[in-house]
């Protein structure tokens, strides 16, 4: 048996995975973000049950929502402030006195993905989430590449977005890292939420959720269709960029949006439009674990080489 994790800010996500990879058990209960001694034990609690009903003693992988340092395993960011500047891997497996491995939540996805989804047996993967904001991993031959700092794939910080808004009539917004022009603000459900709010000319508390806008672009509302039209502009041209520097053979997708098959085909369309490199085929899918690729690819940190995210 293998012990997975899938962390958030809201819910913490348990699995155990047979040796064929199947999911034998799953299991959410609240996170505790405020209290670090509430948060080991609703792990440990869920340990204990999994150990009982499998008779096992089984090692443990942990996606989260954030950044490790790679040299201490210490949390650098998360919105889990319980956790923040914890080594957590290493405390865990002393605690636990077993094998804890913990990654990036994307580079997870990415993982699951490149071993065993859409983008298995491609050399090259970098997939990306499209959820509350944007997020990505980047995964070759089987393996995470990068380390020095603990934070890769997060293409949607770093990046300045502010010439496409001024194109589409838009006005910035500062970003949850404290930046203003960053894609993140921009290119998740609630980035979607911000364009048609925005271009309806909406106030602040008439947001249309995402699932709406799209079901109305689906139905050939106009608005909702410029919404989508403005969206795909901003993902595909910081994608392109993306594409042209990693080479991909592989970008799938990952978070909510990601169920919106039309819209990532669209999507996939104005990036291969905009790439130098020519892709015959789609590039950018929809990923074959987009709703729990977190879980399954935590499952799998114990096959990296040399460990992983600790």
């Amino acid at each position: 048996m293998q012990y997975a994790f899938d962390i958030g800010g809201s819910k913490i996500e348990f699995g155990a995975f047979d040796a064929s990879g199947d999911i034998r058990s799953q299991i959410k209960v609240p996170t505790p973000t405020q209290d670090r001694d509430a948060f080991v034990a609703a792990i440990s609690g869920l340990i204990a049950d999994a150990d009982r009903e499998f008779g096992e003693d089984a090692d443990i992988g942990i996606s989260f929502a954030g950044g490790l340092d790679p040299k201490t395993g210490a949390v650098i960011s998360a919105n889990i402030p319980a956790i923040k500047g914890w080594p957590f891997g290493p405390e865990l497996s002393n605690i636990l006195n077993r094998d804890v491995r913990v990654a990036n939540d994307a580079d997870c996805f990415a993982l699951a993905e490149a071993r065993g989804g859409a983008a298995k047996g491609a050399r090259t993967v970098f997939a990306i989430i499209l959820g509350t904001g944007v997020g990505g991993g980047i995964v070759v031959d089987g393996q995470f590449i990068g380390g020095r700092s603990g934070i890769r794939g997060e293409w949607g910080h770093g990046n300045d977005v502010s010439g496409a808004l001024i194109r589409h009539g838009l006005a910035g917004v500062t970003c949850g890292c404290g930046r203003n022009g960053c894609l993140d603000a921009w290119g998740g459900a609630r980035g979607l939420e911000r364009i048609y709010a925005q271009i309806a000319g909406l106030d602040t508390g008439q947001e249309r959720p995402s699932y709406e806008i799209t079901d109305g672009w689906q139905g050939g509302d106009a608005m909702a269709g410029r919404a989508v039209e403005i969206f795909v502009d901003l993902i595909a041209g910081e994608l392109a960029l993306m594409v042209n520097v990693l080479d991909p053979d592989c970008v799938p997708v990952g978070g909510g949006l990601a169920s919106e098959s039309r819209l990532i085909g669209m999507i996939d369309e104005a990036v291969r439009a905009r790439v130098l490199g020519r892709y015959d085929a789609p590039l950018v899918v929809p990923g074959h674990y987009s709703r729990d690729g977190g879980l399954r690819g935590a499952a799998m940190l114990h096959l990296l080489a040399g460990g992983a995210g600790v």
